[in-house]
C-alpha cells in the first residue's frame, strides 16, 4: 500500500499557521507581561524598627546594630508619626509590647515604711536605787551572797554594830518611860539613822545585850552591785549595794538622722526576743532623746516594756520592728525612679507611644514607693518596667546630636 503524499502547497500552509500562531502567542504573553499591576491594597509601612532597642530604625528591612534580631515595620495606620520635642520617646505598639513597658498613675495614699532597728534591754534608770549606810558602824554580817540576788522591801540586807545606834535606843527606851518632851526627838534620831517603824516599836523588847541592828531594804528589786563585805567599817554615807526594779524595763534603740523625721512618741515597736523563746512583744516609744550626736548622725529612743514574770535579761539585745504612722502624700513605685544624672527622674506617658522623662525631688522612701515633692502630678501616668531601654535611648540620643 502506497503512502498517502501531502501536497507540498499544504505543507507550505500548515507552516505558515503556526509561524503565525506562535508570533501571536508571543506577542500576547509581552503585551499582558507589560501591563501595570496594581498596587497593594495594605497599609503603607514608614520605617523600619527594632523590637528591642526602638531607637534603632531604618527606611528599609534589615537587623538590628545592637541586637541583630529582624526590624519590623511600622505602618502608617497602627502608629502614625507623632512630633516629638526634647528628650520625649516615640515608640510603636509593637516596642511598646517587645520591651513590656509598663505604666501607673501617680497618686496619694499612705507611704508605708517597715523601719528596723537594734536596740538593748536595760534597767529603768527610775527605779534604780542605791543603799548607803545611814549611821557609822562595823558589817558583822551580810544577807547577801552574790550579786543579781533578788531582795523584798524591809528584807534584811547588813547586820550593823553601831555605838552611835545603841546610844539612839537607849535614850529612846528611857524616853518612852518617862513620856519626857525628848521623845518625839529620839524616835526621828532613830529614823534619821534608818531604822523601819516596827524596828522602832520593838526597841523596848530588845534585850539588853542585843548589840545589833539589821539594815532593811527599802525597795524591791535585784542586787546589781555590793560595795562591803563582813568586818568592813562604815561610814554614814558610804555606799552598800545598788538595787535595780526589772519588772520595767528600758528598750534603747538608735534612730539615724534620715528616720527622726519619720518616729513619734507613742508608736509601737515590736521586739523579737531571743530569751522569750521566739515570742514578741509590742510596746509603746516613750521619748526619743533631743541631744542630736553630730558625730554618728543619730539619737537615742527609748521604749518601755513590762517584765513583770523576770524573762528579759538585763544587757541583752533584740531587734525590733517600728510601726510607722502611714500618712497620706504623693507617691510612685520605686521601680519608676531613674538614678542619672545629677537628679533623678521618671517617663511619662504624655501621650499614646510619646514617653517623655521628667525630672523629680524626693521625699521619704517608702517599702515599695517614694514620696514625691516636686516635678510630677497626681493621676499622670509614670513608666515602671521599660524605663531603663528608653532612658538608654534618651542618652545616646544626646550624645549622637553632639557635634
Amino acid at each position: 500500500m502506497n503512502a498517502t503524499r501531502i501536497p507540498k502547497a499544504v505543507m507550505a500552509g500548515v507552516l505558515l499557521v503556526t509561524l503565525a500562531t506562535g508570533w501571536a502567542a508571543g506577542h500576547f504573553g509581552r503585551m499582558v507581561n507589560q501591563q501595570p499591576v496594581a498596587e497593594s491594597s495594605g497599609p503603607k509601612v514608614l520605617y523600619y524598627q527594632s523590637p528591642m532597642h526602638p531607637w534603632v530604625t531604618s527606611d528599609h528591612p534589615g537587623n538590628c546594630t545592637v541586637c541583630g534580631m529582624n526590624l519590623v515595620p511600622v505602618y502608617a495606620g497602627d502608629s502614625p508619626r507623632k512630633k516629638t520635642s526634647g528628650d520625649s520617646i516615640l515608640l510603636s505598639p509593637e516596642s511598646i509590647h517587645a520591651i513590656g513597658v509598663e505604666t501607673t498613675a501617680v497618686r496619694r495614699q499612705p507611704l508605708v515604711r517597715t523601719l528596723r532597728v537594734s536596740g538593748t534591754f536595760g534597767e529603768e534608770e527610775t527605779r534604780h536605787g542605791v543603799i548607803s549606810a545611814t549611821v557609822d558602824g562595823r558589817v558583822e554580817g551580810l544577807a547577801m551572797s552574790c550579786e543579781g540576788q533578788q531582795i523584798r522591801r524591809h528584807q534584811p540586807l547588813v547586820t550593823l554594830f553601831s555605838q552611835a545606834l545603841l546610844t539612839a535606843a537607849d535614850a529612846y527606851r528611857v524616853s518612852l518611860k518617862t513620856a519626857g518632851p525628848d521623845l518625839e526627838l529620839a524616835r526621828r534620831r532613830l529614823v534619821q539613822y534608818g531604822l523601819a517603824d516596827e524596828q522602832i516599836e520593838s526597841i523596848p523588847q530588845r534585850q539588853l545585850d542585843d548589840r545589833y541592828f539589821g539594815i532593811l531594804a527599802p525597795l524591791t528589786g535585784t542586787v546589781t552591785k555590793s560595795y562591803v563585805a563582813e568586818g568592813q567599817y562604815v561610814k554614814q554615807g558610804d555606799r552598800l549595794f545598788e538595787i535595780a526594779d526589772f519588772t520595767r524595763m528600758w528598750y534603747l534603740f538608735t534612730a539615724y538622722e534620715q528616720d527622726i523625721p519619720l518616729l513619734k512618741v507613742g508608736q509601737f515597736v515590736t521586739l523579737e526576743v531571743p530569751s522569750l523563746g521566739g515570742r514578741t512583744v509590742r510596746a509603746r516609744i516613750s521619748f526619743i532623746s533631743p541631744n542630736f550626736d553630730e558625730a554618728t548622725r543619730s539619737t537615742s529612743v527609748r521604749v518601755v516594756v513590762e517584765n513583770h514574770d523576770g524573762r528579759i535579761r538585763n544587757k541583752t539585745s533584740a531587734p525590733g520592728i517600728v510601726e510607722l504612722s502611714a500618712e497620706e502624700t504623693l507617691t510612685v513605685p520605686r521601680s519608676a525612679i531613674l538614678w542619672t544624672g545629677s537628679r533623678p527622674r521618671a517617663f511619662i506617658e504624655s501621650d499614646d507611644g510619646v514617653y517623655e522623662p521628667r525630672p523629680i525631688t524626693l521625699g521619704r522612701a517608702g517599702d515599695l514607693d517614694w514620696e514625691i515633692l516636686e516635678g510630677l502630678k497626681e493621676g499622670e501616668k509614670v513608666v515602671v518596667n521599660g524605663n531603663l531601654l528608653m532612658d538608654a535611648h534618651a542618652q545616646l540620643r544626646q550624645v549622637t546630636m553632639k557635634p
